[in-house]
């Protein structure tokens, strides 16, 4: 058996050739690699199994990756990154060597410019939003090379223990993209498990590069409905109820200035986006409240806890 399964998903575009043999190269571990897909035919050359999946979305093919695995730790990585050798090997020992630590991210670097960073991991602000402590594109000249707790980082580069990932309650797939693995680290969070950047353990990543560029590949839906819908189910989910009554409203009010500003600059899709994912929330309100009683039923500890650890003010 592996000790390390390794799961990607594929999208689009042309770069999952390069990842596919970027995994191959990893050293000192034992891993087997997926790859799920809805565009199984598209898929050609790949050394990794292919999975069909009939989940268009990251957070259900991710789900699915995992239930074929029999490991003790789930890596997942997006089909647009370059893995270092050393990256499984670096988050294997770190998960080995501290047994508190339930999940770990890798230090990310821009695929085009490999001295610059796509991230270091994320802390929540008291707007609800996060704050991603190295901005994209600023040089990596070590400032970030300790270990230290953080909410979250970027679903391209992480790992995780398969009884913490079971135990959190796995990706929620309502998520579809964009904040799933916040959600997730969050939930590992509350069950009394780190979280933990790691920088020895690096890959590079095409987002936002020549390789991926922004307007192409990240659409109004994905930015701005995506984001309200997730970012709002994520703090009623995951936060305590002093926490809920000071961060939400605030949060809330930032969507909504948000909105009303891009109708004013004739930014009217992007505006519309915003509250159909409002809608969704108020809509669903009944079943995400569901999941909150679940998760703060189930929760090691109170905010107190970890708030430390999780939030900062930028």
């Amino acid at each position: 058996m592996a000790d390390i399964s390794v799961i990607a998903c594929y999208h689009a575009g042309n770069l999952v050739s390069y990842y596919d043999r970027s995994v191959f190269r990893s050293v000192n571990v034992s891993f087997e690699s997926f790859i799920v897909t809805s565009k199984p035919s598209v898929l050609n050359g790949i050394k990794s199994r292919v999975v069909e999946s009939s989940d268009t979305m990251p957070a259900g093919k991710r789900n699915l990756g995992v239930s074929l695995s029999s490991s003790d730790y789930i890596a997942f990585f997006d089909d647009d990154v370059i893995v270092d050798k050393m990256c499984l090997y670096e988050m294997k020992k770190y998960l080995d060597t501290h047994p508190d630590v339930g999940m770990v991210y890798c230090k990310l670097l821009n695929m085009e410019h490999k001295d610059r960073f796509d991230e270091a991991g994320s802390y929540l602000t008291w707007t609800g939003f996060l704050y991603s402590r190295a901005a994209q594109h600023i040089k990596d000249e070590g400032q970030f090379d300790y270990d230290t707790p953080i909410l979250a980082g970027k679903s391209a580069g992480c790992m995780v223990r398969s009884e913490a990932f079971y135990e959190a309650g796995r990706f929620d797939e309502d998520f579809g993209i964009l904040g799933e693995e916040t959600d997730l680290s969050w939930r590992i969070w509350l069950k009394g498990h780190r979280v933990m950047f790691v920088p020895t353990a690096f890959a590079y990543h095409a987002f936002n590069t020549k390789y991926k560029p922004r307007d192409k590949y990240y659409t109004n839906t994905r930015v701005y409905y995506n984001g309200c819908r997730n970012y709002i189910t994520l703090l009623i989910k995951n936060l305590g109820v002093s926490n809920l009554c000071r961060i939400l409203p605030v949060h809330i009010l930032i969507w909504t200035g948000a909105s009303c500003a891009m109708i004013l600059t004739l930014r009217l899709g992007a505006a519309w986006k915003i509250l159909c994912g409002m809608w969704y929330v108020l809509r669903n309100l009944k079943t995400i409240l569901a999941k909150r009683k679940e998760i703060q039923q189930g929760r090691v500890g109170s905010d107190r806890d970890i708030m430390a650890f999780i939030m900062a003010s930028p």
